[in-house]
């Protein structure tokens, strides 16, 4: 019994703080209006109104909608701490015309949620400056939210 109990201490040491970590982030819906077209993982948006909210059954999966269409994509994400900045806010990244959604904030939670680089993105920063030769860095550009119902 004692050796039983001993094993199940560090696989719930294990389990409690990624649970929290998957619920940690979103605090709501998040709406905002990106007045760029943009990619999430391999999927185009056209510039409009948005929001992102968590699926219900997978912590670590959102969804974006648009609220003026019927485009829609689920992409996965990892917590990441908010580092003191107010506010709701989307952060994307850019490399030329092209952005990238990066990070979702809802101002309220103190954490964040972090998207990986999808194919697409990593594709476009490998490419380097036709005169330069170099590689193309990212410009972060945010874009004020709102949390809603």
């Amino acid at each position: 019994m004692k050796k039983q109990l001993l094993s199940v201490v560090p696989t719930l040491a294990l389990i409690i703080p990624m649970t929290i970590i998957g619920f940690a982030g979103l605090n709501g819906r998040v709406k905002a209006d990106i007045p760029f077209d943009f990619m999430v993982g391999g999927k185009e948006f056209k510039a409009g109104s948005y929001t992102i909210d968590r699926v219900s059954n997978y912590a670590g999966t959102l969804v974006i909608r648009g609220v003026d269409n019927n485009e829609a994509a689920s992409f996965n994400v990892n917590g990441l701490t908010d580092k003191g900045e107010d506010g709701a806010r989307l952060v994307f990244r850019r490399y030329g015309e092209q952005y990238f959604l990066a990070q979702i904030y809802d101002g309220v939670s103190g954490s964040g949620n972090q998207l990986m680089k999808s194919k697409a993105e990593r594709e476009v920063a490998k490419k380097r400056d036709t005169i330069t030769q170099n590689v193309v860095k990212p410009e972060t550009v945010m874009v004020a939210a709102e949390l809603g119902n």
